[in-house]
């Protein structure tokens, strides 16, 4: 059976030591769901075709010098587009803060916004390798598992056909138990 797997967004935080600059924003149901993350340059800049709102975005130093050239008009029409798709999270890299026009419209739409000092490269090669591991796909089986000369051996079948009595055999004959029943 395979489950779909999530993390928190308070985990995120937490791991990445993020600070929150959206505190009034209840982060404690969002969860990320896809190890991928978004640069949202494109979007900043007014194509929105093909944009995965469900990634986390990242904003670097690129992202938030065209941000701080564009018109205050401009800035309201993008950043409303941006932030109405549902995002779970922005996260503003070199310690760079969101100017009061991005922050405003992020709270008025639930988007927390995050940052970090590290620098966009660093940070995103660290999120996503952290984010595999914990989105890896997960199947749950039952059998038994038994390590056999530093091999994994996986025992399934049906209930009753004697999966137990196969892998006590090799635990007699000097082979390690890994787990039993749900693997």
């Amino acid at each position: 059976r395979l489950q779909m797997a999530s993390v928190k967004l308070e985990q995120i935080v937490e791991k990445m030591k993020l600070e929150n600059l959206t505190p009034e924003i209840d982060i404690t149901d969002i969860k990320i769901t896809q190890p991928d993350i978004n640069r949202p340059a494109l979007q900043i800049a007014g194509y929105f075709e093909h944009f995965d709102a469900t990634r986390l975005q990242i904003i670097g130093f690129v992202e938030y010098t065209y941000m701080e050239s564009l018109t205050v008009k401009k800035k309201k029409e993008v950043y409303e587009k941006l932030l109405s798709c549902d995002i779970p999270a922005v996260v503003f890299c070199r310690e760079l803060v969101p100017d009061e026009i991005f922050k405003q419209t992020a709270i008025a739409h639930g988007v927390p916004l995050l940052m970090t000092a590290k620098s966009t490269s660093d940070f995103m090669a660290e999120i996503i390798r952290w984010l595999n591991v914990k989105l890896a796909p997960c199947i749950t089986v039952h059998g038994v598992l038994v390590d056999v000369y530093g091999e994994g051996v996986l025992i399934t079948g049906e209930s009753g056909i004697g999966k137990s009595e196969a892998a006590l055999v090799l635990i007699k004959r000097g082979h390690r138990l890994v787990t039993a029943d749900v693997v």
